[in-house]
């Protein structure tokens, strides 16, 4: 079925990749998942449901691209087509996160079977002894009755982000954990702001903050655009080195029914390379690795060529060549702090403490670590159990 598959989407088989799995709520489905980085990314084929054969496509979140454009001595300039159909235009704050995206499952009567949680690349969400998403997700949304409800009465795809410091990414946040909705997929496409907003409201679900909304003109939204830019990079700045409190915006174009999305981020984060004097930076290297695990990467066997990899999807060979030692570094820290996590949460774990009492868990931890450690210790504790 697989050469099915790519003649209906156009992508290739090797952008494909298989699962055999079965949901949480006990039913076995198969197919592939997309890997294309593209507006296919993430795309569900199923070819099996409950031991049927089919062959049926649910869109996830598509790849977002930035609106740039070579001018002809090679200068990106920021290019926003507004068709004359866009009835509003809004950036949208980013927030730095893990999208779990709730898909409906059906049966060939197009009733809902399951309403399913999953990551972008993966098709359910599964614990790994790098993170448990069931577990967070369950904290940040413990009733799913609302969602569940909207996926289904309204046909849709929901996309959140799942952030705050109990999902460590790149931006510093206070917030511990919560689950923001940021986009709806309706029919492949995203739905506009006014059907996203509606679906918000109907349900009583927490709508990603729109921190600009702006006459949908070409030139003005480029101007917009660039503002924004300059105020996250020096926000960013201000904060400290290898400290971020921004990660960007998402520029919304919307029609009545659809909307189009633009990535807007601060030049030292942007997951691209136009100018000699830009290149792949900490962050950027930091940014595929929390990417890479929460799509199930495995820190245990990988290796830094992996990482190459993927930033081959938005950088060219020899920026990759030029940053090698760099990405090495950054790939050993960031693995080395995994393990570091895992072996913590075992100790605490096998302890059998409360982790609310802290001061004695912190003494029998005592045991297992150098003094010097310790504040590491007490401060990943709070981190991964959430105590604050």
């Amino acid at each position: 079925m697989l050469d099915q598959i790519t003649a209906i989407t156009n992508v290739s088989a090797k952008n494909w990749q298989p699962f055999d799995l079965v949901t949480p709520g006990g039913i076995p489905f198969a197919g592939y998942v997309c890997r294309h980085e593209s507006d296919k990314l993430g795309l569900l084929a199923i070819t099996e449901l409950a031991g049927e054969e089919r062959l049926e496509f649910i869109y996830a979140m598509p790849k977002i691209h930035y609106p740039y454009q070579l001018d002809r001595k090679g200068r990106p300039q920021v290019v926003i087509s507004v068709p004359q159909n866009i009835v509003d235009a809004r950036f949208n704050l980013k927030l730095d996160g893990t999208a779990i995206i709730f898909y409906a499952l059906k049966d060939t009567q197009g009733n809902v079977l399951e309403i399913v949680p999953r990551t972008r690349l993966r098709p359910i969400l599964q614990p790994s002894r790098w993170g448990d998403w069931n577990a967070l997700l369950s904290e940040a949304l413990p009733d799913r009755s609302a969602v569940e409800q909207a996926v289904t009465a309204q046909n849709v795809t929901l996309v959140f982000e799942l952030w705050g410091y109990r999902n460590p990414h790149l931006v510093t946040y206070d917030t511990p954990l919560a689950l923001t909705l940021h986009t709806a997929i309706r029919h492949r496409k995203p739905v506009s702001y006014r059907r996203l907003a509606d679906i918000s409201r109907r349900y009583e679900l927490d709508l990603v903050p729109t921190i600009e909304v702006a006459k949908p003109d070409p030139d003005g939204l480029a101007r917009a655009y660039r503002r924004w830019q300059a105020r996250m990079e020096e926000e960013n700045r201000a904060a400290g080195e290898d400290v971020f409190v921004q990660e960007g915006a998402v520029l919304m174009l919307s029609t009545a029914e659809t909307a189009t999305y633009y990535k807007c981020k601060p030049p030292s984060i942007e997951e691209i390379h136009w100018t000699a004097d830009q290149h792949i930076s900490k962050a950027i290297v930091e940014q595929t690795l929390y990417k890479m695990l929460e799509n199930g990467y495995d820190f245990d066997t990988g290796s830094v060529e992996d990482v190459y990899d993927e930033l081959l999807a938005d950088f060219e060979p020899r920026d990759i060549e030029m940053e090698e030692e760099l990405i090495k570094r950054v790939f050993l820290d960031f693995t080395l702090e995994l393990q570091k996590q895992a072996w913590l949460r075992h100790l605490v774990e096998a302890s059998g403490l409360d982790v609310h009492d802290l001061p004695n868990l912190m003494r029998h931890l005592s045991q297992h670590y150098p003094k010097s450690e310790m504040s590491w210790v007490y401060a990943t504790v709070k981190t991964l159990y959430g105590l604050g």
